[in-house]
């Protein structure tokens, strides 16, 4: 685990990370959409912003475990099929 300092919305953060590269581009993400809310609503301040980038992000991960559960029940059901027809 390595030290890093990352920017976000014109603060630094200092974090510890195991993938210096991959928190670099969470960081990266989080302060682009907080700019984004922050066109649209440029009387937020930044917490405020910060809360709408999070449940973006969770909405978005939701919506990736929702389909990632999908594909497994795919991939039993193929295994089944594919199990029943090899035999």
């Amino acid at each position: 685990m390595e030290k890093i300092d990352v920017n976000v919305y014109g603060d630094s953060y200092p974090l510890r990370s195991e993938r210096r590269e991959l928190t670099e581009k969470a960081a990266r993400d989080v302060d682009r959409v907080m700019r984004l809310f922050a066109e649209k609503a440029p009387t937020f301040g930044a917490a405020k912003l910060a809360v709408l980038a999070a449940i973006q992000f969770a909405e978005k991960k939701i919506e990736l475990e929702e389909e990632m559960e999908s594909l497994k029940q795919n991939i039993a059901r193929m295994n089944v099929f594919i199990g029943q027809n090899l035999q």
